[in-house]
């Protein structure tokens, strides 16, 4: 894989970098111009650079004001303690994203795009496609599905798929195929499937596309058959990190205006058809539960108006994404006591669990322990990204490690739109899915594949550093393939 990190050649300000050495080589002879390898991104606003940032915070920034107009705030006993907390771990990360940003970017070029990277981004997407299909399937069969129909009847009744999730993971089930196992040191599939589909779109022949569109669907068939948003959050996310690199990297002002319109139809049709299936999913949960009137408040106008159950589910999908702040409020009450390297990330947790033994019990995670001194579920309820990783690293360190997500998220964006390389376009994706929910939990440590993929991703990210780049020689530029839309 060529390694760029959003390099252009001349003097000038890039709209994701620094400013730019001037290019070494002489100019050219009898008036011939030689072509340049020009950053895809270079003439782009300078909001490419700083968007990212924006929406993160704004989310981040978003979900915990409103968490204190709702009634839940009024239940937090250390005030000043959360609020300080959630701001300096807030602002680590943006200032995280701001030193990677104010880095100059060491001098290299290198083709945007090459005709073995493509081969390369079809051969991925392929693989992941038929990965999706074979874990899905497999999993579909363990869960209990006998065909179309037991996954539609289970759509349509989320609630009793919940249910049975949990029954399937009493019985021990997953954790016991030795198929799973054996496709678990290929989890990086999962995560590359979504996000080089929208990416490079217009670059994979029709085939291709419908075998993306259909690994897609059957991955999304399982999450919705066992009644979990998971599969289908993650998805809308990876979409929408997606449009956003291939929106940044269109250099002609006339595509970008269309790219731009494709891109907030895509994503804001993506994002209704989440939040009206949420409604529905939480409403029937909330029924089904008795979980109204805990963290689920109604409100009693939106229920004369719409409805008992679509009330409930408006009530639900707001509460969602804030009402771990109280939770996390519980667990900076609790002392520290360190959970020996298990409790970042609860899939390993478990792993480790039953590949060697370890218990779990002798070293609890940080909402675990609350959930003993305090009855927050753990559970059943969120309590914020914070407290997973302070299992391992303490609060202090957790607001630290927010810092490194923030210099990270930098960095892929930043390699991305400059290039379209596979790799930061995949963690990219994957860090829009922790940011997302933060205010929940830590989410790339909820699947074995997720954890696996990431690891997979960064330790090639650091493989291909800008050092390894500066000895590479400058291949000749090319078309860019999206260039034909």
């Amino acid at each position: 894989m060529t390694t760029l990190d959003g390099i252009s050649s001349g003097r000038h300000r890039s709209p994701i970098g620094s400013v730019r050495e001037r290019d070494p080589s002489p100019p050219p002879e009898h008036g011939t111009r030689r072509p340049s390898v020009v950053d895809p991104a270079a003439s782009r606003p300078r909001t490419v650079t700083w968007l990212p940032l924006v929406l993160a915070l704004t989310w981040m920034l978003g979900t915990f004001g409103a968490f204190w107009l709702t009634r839940l705030a009024r239940q937090v006993e250390n005030p000043v303690r959360l609020c300080v907390f959630v701001l300096a771990a807030t602002a680590l990360f943006a200032g995280g994203y701001v030193a990677q940003m104010s880095r100059r970017v060491p001098a290299v070029a290198a083709a945007t795009h090459s005709t073995d990277r493509i081969r390369q981004v079809r051969r991925l997407v392929l693989a992941s496609a038929a990965y999706y299909v074979v874990v899905s399937l497999t999993r579909l069969v363990q869960f209990g599905a006998t065909g179309p129909q037991s996954v539609w009847a289970s759509i349509e009744a989320p609630a009793t798929g919940y249910v049975n999730k949990f029954d399937v993971y009493q019985q021990g089930v997953t954790s016991t195929d030795p198929w799973m196992t054996l496709l678990l040191p290929l989890g990086v599939l999962s995560v590359a499937l979504v996000p080089l589909l929208v990416v490079h779109w217009q670059s994979l022949p029709g085939w291709l596309r419908l075998a993306g569109l259909v690994g897609t669907a059957t991955h999304l068939s399982f999450y919705l058959f066992i009644g979990t948003m998971k599969g289908l959050g993650d998805v809308v996310i990876m979409l929408a990190a997606g449009m956003l690199i291939a929106r940044a990297s269109v250099r002609h002002r006339r595509r970008a205006r269309s790219r731009r319109r494709r891109t907030l139809v895509l994503v804001g049709g993506a994002f209704a058809l989440l939040a009206t299936y949420m409604i529905f999913s939480h409403a029937t949960r909330a029924t089904e539960f008795g979980t109204t009137g805990e963290v689920v408040r109604v409100n009693p106008e939106v229920e004369r108006a719409m409805g008992e159950s679509v009330a409930v589910g408006v009530a639900a999908i707001i509460g969602y994404p804030t009402h771990g702040y109280l939770g996390l409020s519980y667990n900076l009450q609790v002392p520290f006591e360190w959970s020996h390297g298990l409790g970042s990330a609860p899939s390993a947790a478990i792993f480790a669990e039953q590949s060697f033994g370890a218990d779990l019990t002798e070293h609890p995670t940080y909402p675990d322990r609350t959930q003993h001194e305090k009855g927050w579920p753990a559970r059943m309820y969120w309590a914020t990204i914070y407290p997973w990783l302070a299992s391992d690293l303490t609060f202090p360190g957790a607001a630290l490690f927010m810092g490194l997500v923030g210099w990270l998220f930098a960095g892929s964006w930043r390699a991305a739109v400059s290039s379209r390389r596979v790799v930061p376009t995949l963690i990219f994706a994957q860090l829009c899915i922790l940011i997302v929910y933060v205010p929940a939990n830590n989410q790339l440590g909820m699947a074995p594949e997720s954890i696996v993929g990431m690891a997979t991703l960064l330790v090639l990210y650091a493989l291909q550093s800008p050092a390894t780049g500066r000895r590479r020689s400058v291949p000749a530029p090319e078309r860019h393939p999206l260039a034909r839309s």
